[in-house]
């Protein structure tokens, strides 16, 4: 499944906030440097859908707010 996520750093808390139809708005309190943020959204997307972190994959903008997640189904 590929969904399409908006990332807000330095948030006052960690959340998954779905906007519909595949979309979604994370925010998480990591602040934009050295894959600090990157890695908090993998694990927030991992515990909300259920799955390992190692399932989950940035395949577009792993540099920018707006990303592409693919994340593979559960074995």
């Amino acid at each position: 499944m590929f969904i399409r996520i908006k990332v807000v750093t330095n948030a006052a808390n960690n959340q998954v906030v779905p906007q519909g139809q595949g979309m979604f708005k994370l925010t998480v309190t990591s602040a934009p440097e050295k894959g600090k943020a990157n890695k908090k959204v993998m694990q927030l997307l991992a515990e909300y859908f259920n799955v390992a972190q190692s399932q989950i994959c940035i395949v577009k903008g792993k540099y920018t707010a707006k990303k592409v997640i693919h994340i593979l189904a559960k074995q």
